[in-house]
């Protein structure tokens, strides 16, 4: 994860910079590192690659990207975290185009944002209080997800009219 923090420090960029991996952003971290090092690693010959690699690794990178902005939403406002929110829209439409399994992707591209937003894992054991916290952050991460979805359904879309359209002779 250091390398990760070192570019975020120097970017200036908030979340995963070195003091915020030290003080709980890597239980999102950590797990996309690693779905990130099994993709790269299906590029080495030892290793079985699976459909989709580089575009995977496309969808975690900007997972990440996104998982940093939307954390700071309350600072940067609404408007900029729903701007990245389309944003999210636009990149998962593009790049499943060109998926071939779209929802997979779809869903990879928030994982590191559902990571970062499942503090009802980490509440105290009373069960009223899970049961609190758990749908608070549940619903915190119906807008990423929702905008996700409709990346995947507008990339889908445009995928089968472009198979649709005839090609010239």
């Amino acid at each position: 994860m250091w390398p990760l923090g070192y570019a975020y420090a120097a970017l200036g960029w908030p979340t995963f910079h070195l003091w915020g991996l030290m003080h709980g952003t890597f239980v999102a971290a950590w797990p996309t590192l690693s779905i990130l090092a099994f993709l790269v690693l299906g590029y080495l010959q030892l290793f079985r690659r699976i459909d989709d690699t580089a575009l995977l690794i496309a969808g975690l990178v900007w997972g990440l990207l996104l998982a940093s902005g939307f954390n700071i939403r309350h600072a940067l406002g609404f408007e900029i975290a729903y701007g990245l929110l389309s944003a999210t829209a636009v990149v998962v439409a593009a790049l499943c185009i060109f998926a071939k399994h779209r929802l997979r992707l779809a869903l990879l591209v928030i994982s590191p944002l559902v990571f970062l937003n499942l503090d009802f894992l980490l509440a105290p054991p009373a069960l009223e209080q899970f049961l609190s916290r758990a749908i608070f952050d549940l619903k915190v991460l119906l807008p990423p997800v929702a905008f996700s979805l409709a990346g995947y359904v507008l990339g889908s879309l445009v995928r089968v009219v472009i198979k649709r359209s005839p090609r010239p002779a």
